[in-house]
């Protein structure tokens, strides 16, 4: 899908891609990808998170998870029903989003 032109322009012609990104479609598709990853974090931290943290890289995994999660959040990207496996992580990081932006439209 990611090669697919239509779906994601590969052009110059910045019109042509801001019509293809306003697109019912495109919204979806995205939505699907990022479920998609977001479920790659949770398998991360339900079985590899001890490993992390032994490696010292918690850290690194936990701020990308919070720019991943503060972006979804941003853009409405995932539904509330996807976060339950790891609500306990989620939901201290959509709170402080909330608090520093100031926007409570999200679960």
């Amino acid at each position: 899908q990611m090669q697919d032109k239509s779906k994601f322009p590969d052009t110059d012609d910045k019109e042509c891609a801001l019509r293809a990104l306003r697109t019912e479609k495109f919204t979806i598709l995205c939505s699907q990808i990022f479920k998609r990853l977001f479920r790659v974090y949770a398998i991360i931290y339900f079985t590899f998170y001890k490993r992390f943290k032994d490696l010292q890289m918690a850290p690194h995994l936990n701020s990308s998870f919070k720019h991943f999660i503060r972006f979804c959040t941003e853009f409405g990207l995932l539904p509330e029903k996807e976060i339950y496996p790891i609500e306990s992580i989620v939901k201290p990081i959509i709170k402080q989003h909330i608090a520093v932006s100031g926007s409570s439209d999200y679960y």
